[in-house]
């Protein structure tokens, strides 16, 4: 047998976008079910959260992280493709990842252990991300 015109690079690009797309697609399906999961725990009206401006005195006068603004958790909530470090170029962006939490709302992981919103989520979607991935 002889195979003729056998291209592995432009395969492994072809597979590659295929597996990122359907990577991605299971990550915004988690990234929905961890907004789903926060907005039923912490409401989503005026009255139910609490906001306040950045500390004007103190040791922490002017920092902007003491601001408090509601639903800057909800809004944290975002998909990160992470580039990897072995230095070859064929691994890029091969990381995704959900992400709760910035320098604004540095609270998440706190919130998670008090009233757990990720954990949950993830296990919510399991049998969904499966199917996307094709996996058992």
């Amino acid at each position: 047998m002889r195979v003729e015109y056998w291209k592995p690079e432009e395969a492994y690009k072809d597979f590659s976008y295929i597996s990122k797309k359907r990577v991605l697609k299971a990550a915004n399906v988690i990234k929905d079910a961890v907004v789903r999961r926060l907005r039923s725990q912490i409401g989503t009206g005026k009255t139910t959260g609490i906001s306040r401006p950045m500390y004007k005195s103190g040791p922490y006068a002017g920092v902007p992280w003491t601001k408090r603004d509601f639903g800057e958790l909800l809004k944290s909530v975002r998909v990160v493709q992470k580039k990897e470090n072995y230095g070859v170029e064929k691994f890029e962006k091969q990381n995704v990842r959900v992400y709760v939490g910035n320098y604004y709302a540095f609270y998440a992981d706190i919130f998670e252990f008090s009233k757990p919103f990720m954990r949950p989520a993830v296990a919510d979607t399991l049998d969904e991300v499966k199917d996307i991935l094709g996996t058992k």
